[in-house]
Parts: C-alpha cells; sequence; structure tokens
C-alpha cells in the first residue's frame, strides 16, 4: 500500500511544521505534501521549507482556493510528478494521530471495496468525543433549522437527530453518511473517480458534498471506532474571518449545496435567503455580548 498524505497550511506555519515532522517518521505514509494556500504570514515559507526532504515536499499554491481546492492542489501536484499512490491521506494541522489509528483505517479499506472512506473517531484534547466525528447528510429542513439560533433552540431535538448516537458510535466500524475533514482516509481511484472535492465551494460543506458524490457512486465511509484522533480546534479561521465573513461564506456554500446536489425550487432558495436576513439580525444582538463576556 503507498499511502501519500496532504496537508493544507494558511497561516500556520510553525504548527504545521510540528505536526508534519512527527508523521514523517511514520512508516506507513510514504509521502506528505505540504501545499501553502497563499499564506500571508511573515517568513512563513521559510519555515515550511525547513521541513522539506526527501519524503516531505512543500508546494505553493498561487491562490487561497479554500480548503477543497488546496487539497485538490496536492493530489494534482502528486500526479504531475507521475506518482500514484493507493491512498490519501486528508490532514488538517490541528491535530494529533499515533501510526497505529491510521494502520487501523488502512486495514478497514483494505477489507472492503465498497468503502471509500474511513477515519478514526474524532476527540477533543480532553479525549472526549466530539459529536460531529461523522453526521448524517445535510437535509434541506434541517439546514433551515440550522439557519437561526432561534430555530436551533426550537428544534434542538430535531438537530440531534442529525447526528450518531453514542450507542451507534460503540459499534467497531460505523457506517455513516458524512464524515469530519479534519483527518480521513480515501482511496485514491475513488476520490478521482468523484473528481475529488468541489472547489466551487471555499469553506463550510465540502464533507457534505464529498458524501454527496460517494453515495451517488454507491460507496460507503465508515467510522472506526475502535481507534481516535485529538482535534485540537486551531482557532484559524477564527484569525482569518470575522462572524460576518464566515456567516457569508457559509452561506453562500449551503445555497451552491442544496442548488447543485440537492436540487432545491426557487421558493426554498427564497426561505434560505429570508433566514439570513434573520441570523444577520441575530449577530448585531449575539456579537456584542460576545465581546462583553470575553472581557
Amino acid at each position: 500500500m503507498k499511502v501519500a498524505m496532504i496537508v493544507v497550511n494558511y497561516n500556520e506555519a510553525e504548527n504545521t511544521v510540528k505536526y508534519v515532522k512527527k508523521i514523517s517518521e511514520y512508516e506507513n505514509v510514504h509521502k506528505i505534501v505540504v501545499v501553502d494556500n497563499a499564506s500571508t504570514e511573515l517568513n512563513g515559507l521559510d519555515v515550511l521549507k525547513e521541513v522539506q526532504n526527501e519524503k516531505v515536499v512543500m508546494v505553493e499554491s498561487k491562490k487561497n482556493g479554500g480548503y477543497g481546492y488546496g487539497n485538490n492542489f496536492g493530489v494534482r501536484y502528486l500526479e504531475e510528478q507521475n506518482e500514484i499512490y493507493d491512498y490519501i491521506i486528508v490532514s488538517n494541522v490541528d491535530i494529533a494521530i499515533e501510526e497505529s489509528a491510521i494502520e487501523r483505517c488502512l486495514q478497514v479499506l483494505e477489507d472492503d471495496e465498497k468503502i471509500a472512506i474511513a477515519a478514526p473517531r474524532m476527540v477533543n484534547a480532553a479525549h472526549q468525543p466530539i459529536r460531529r466525528s461523522a453526521w448524517k447528510m445535510r437535509t434541506f429542513w434541517l439546514d433551515v433549522i440550522h439557519s437561526t439560533r432561534f430555530l436551533e433552540a426550537i428544534f434542538y431535538k430535531k438537530l440531534r437527530a442529525g447526528e450518531y448516537s453514542e450507542k451507534e458510535y460503540g459499534q467497531k466500524i460505523l457506517e455513516v453518511e458524512a464524515i469530519s475533514g479534519a483527518f480521513f482516509i480515501v482511496k485514491y481511484p475513488i476520490f478521482k473517480e468523484i473528481d475529488m472535492f468541489d472547489e466551487n465551494v471555499f469553506l463550510f460543506y465540502e464533507e457534505d458534498i464529498l458524501a454527496k458524490k460517494i453515495e451517488e457512486k454507491q460507496y460507503k465511509i465508515v467510522s472506526v471506532n475502535d481507534v481516535q484522533f485529538v482535534h485540537y480546534e486551531s482557532q484559524t479561521i477564527g484569525k482569518t474571518m470575522n462572524y460576518y465573513r464566515k456567516m457569508k461564506e457559509m452561506f453562500c456554500s449551503k445555497m451552491y449545496y442544496h442548488k447543485t446536489y440537492n436540487h432545491i425550487r426557487r421558493w426554498k432558495s427564497v426561505l434560505f435567503e429570508l433566514l439570513n436576513i434573520i441570523r444577520k439580525l441575530e449577530l448585531c444582538v449575539e456579537i456584542p455580548i460576545r465581546k462583553i463576556l470575553k472581557k
């Protein structure tokens, strides 16, 4: 099995180097491609270049095209070098994973030709399970509820129905509809078959779109729950985007996802637009309260 890892860096050079140095020691990861997504931090590229060796390569994207674009950029680099791998690992840098967890997921993928993606259970820094390690496909009505804090509060039980229970996570291997993009392993031939990530979204909904494309080809995604990885949840997005920018990106991705992959009708698009206005009004109250609480 030949395994390559793609790591996308954006203004996280020191954390990226620390993470990559650790993974480069693993025997079951044969190549690591660090994609700098047009970072703006001073001396960031110089820091990244220091980690390069026969196993690790750093490549620069001329634009920040987002999460999906950056990962696709890394895979295309490998193709341009005529380097073909059986598996591609997509990984954030704000995680910690043991070599044995990677090995376990690779074995699960090897054992079933219909499994396209496998990932360990995601836990937080205190090693407590994170609820949205995996989730059920985003439907129109679930995203209506997610559109405002008011609707989330009223229909909280409906939202939880879109997640997997701890009883379900008790299975060693749980077939899921969508899985976190913080870390997963995908079979390279299937990744190419579904045309990799959809680069029409900059941020948010990438995993849901990937899940849709995998479902359409009748492949499976699994959560391997007898192994884990820690997600420390870097604040990169928070540092580079304010609340309004994040909301705008999420709304654009949501509309694209539902129009392109769920083929929603015009009235449903209008409803999302109206709810987006309400969410903006909520933020006018929510943001000042958050600032007060931080003081």
